[in-house]
């Protein structure tokens, strides 16, 4: 900043002033109210105050807060009429500049905006389950959405994975806080916004006996009279169906088989490649089609039409969503809706147990535990680099058939157990 001499203010000097050729930025003083000038920078002009917050000592840096352009105020007198009361906010202790500072700061860092922001953020990133966890975040952060993210307590939260945990036999509260911790740490550390996570120190209580029993006993592989009940159920006239028979052949994740496109397979090698960004272990994850599999993409891609997805949703065209509704809708005879899958197979189960059927099933059947993981897409650098590139297909594909012709098989066989 360039100090000139002081001269009063008016709206025809303010008009004229120009900053010297040398100079990239040109200090006008007004003498008439202390600290309020007019700042030109090239084609740039603006009316400024510069000052010290009382209390600050001489030695601490100057403030400067721009007021408005000449165009905006209308002229000096009104510019000079607003520096004058940031004198008297000034010397009754107030900092103007701060205060702006924190206006920007909440106009900007409502939870709603930061979800926004993080979103893009995930989606720079390539994050895999974007959709998933932003629509979980802003369902339960609903009632916080129009509020400062610095105003949200960190007790308002733990009451909230308690209500979650609660009405979900302590599920939720967890899930809810797995996404929810990396979200205010990127409040924290690169949005900086927060000067603390709220959930920082967080703990869950120890689980009873009780509890880690139920935990245990959420997830499971299904019985081979169930597993024919599911494939008997999962004809190929209804694409949900198709979906669910397909994640029973190949082990794949829900999300993964809803996404499915069909650059991703290839018929002509019999194999389906996953790609790194695709999958949740953020690495490539290739299946190897059997016939049954085969049959069923031949039956998608009759059924998907143009759509770019092997599973295409026959209302948008594309994925699938609203698992819970199609699994099992509640009270969906009441509203008219068509009883779930579990409903029409008579199956209590879970998408993600066809997963678990898909491993137990593979040991079972005597494939080895590396090849196993390796088809379930748990794969590691480690179990890799124990076989060629040749050794590892050829291995993969045998676990593929194997399960095939064992669910074709059970098919023939009902209540039959052929690990036996």
């Amino acid at each position: 900043m360039t100090a000139s001499e002081k001269v009063k203010l008016t709206d025809a000097l303010v008009s004229r002033a120009a900053a010297p050729a040398d100079r990239a930025e040109f200090m006008i003083w007004d003498s008439e109210v202390a600290g309020f000038g007019l700042r030109v920078r090239g084609d740039s002009k603006s009316f400024v105050i510069v000052y010290r917050p009382v209390g600050a000592g001489r030695s601490a840096n100057m403030k400067r807060l721009k007021i408005g352009t000449p165009g905006t105020l209308g002229g000096v007198k009104e510019a000079r009429r607003i520096a004058l009361s940031y004198r008297g906010k000034i010397a009754d202790g107030e900092d103007p500049a701060a205060e702006r500072a924190e206006e920007k700061r909440r106009a900007h860092s409502t939870v709603a905006e930061l979800l926004d922001r993080y979103e893009k953020r995930l989606e720079r990133r390539g994050y895999v389950n974007r959709k998933d966890t932003m629509s979980l975040l802003r369902r339960r952060l609903r009632p916080f959405l129009a509020r400062d993210i610095a105003g949200v307590k960190g007790w308002e939260l733990a009451e909230l994975i308690e209500r979650l945990d609660t009405a979900s036999n302590g599920r939720g509260g967890s899930d809810f806080r797995s996404r929810c911790n990396p979200f205010l740490n990127w409040c924290v550390f690169d949005a900086r916004v927060l000067d603390v996570n709220p959930l920082a120190g967080y703990r869950r209580g120890r689980d009873t006996r009780q509890e880690r029993v139920s935990r245990a006993e959420s997830g499971r592989a299904l019985a081979d009279a169930e597993i024919v009940a599911v494939w008997n159920t999962s004809a190929l006239d209804r694409t949900f169906y198709r979906l669910v028979r397909f994640l029973l052949l190949t082990g794949c994740r829900r999300s993964e088989g809803a996404k499915l496109l069909w650059g991703m397979v290839d018929v002509g090698r019999r194999r389906i490649d996953l790609p790194a960004t695709f999958t949740k272990q953020a690495r490539g994850h290739t299946i190897y089609m059997g016939d049954e599999l085969l049959k069923l993409l031949e039956e998608c891609k009759v059924r998907s039409g143009t759509s770019d997805f092997v599973f295409a949703s026959p209302r948008t065209g594309g994925p699938i969503s609203g698992w819970s509704k199609l699994m099992k809708p509640n009270s969906g005879k009441q509203r008219g809706r068509r009883p779930g899958f579990t409903d029409v197979s008579g199956v209590d189960f879970t998408l993600h147990d066809l997963r678990r059927t898909f491993r137990t099933g593979l040991s079972k059947l005597g494939i080895e535990t590396d090849i196993a993981e390796l088809a379930l897409g748990h794969a590691r650098s480690d179990l890799e680099a124990r076989y060629n590139r040749d050794d590892c297909e050829a291995a993969l594909r045998e676990a593929f058939d194997k399960w095939e012709h064992h669910l074709v098989g059970l098919t023939r066989t009902v209540g039959g157990d052929v690990f036996s």
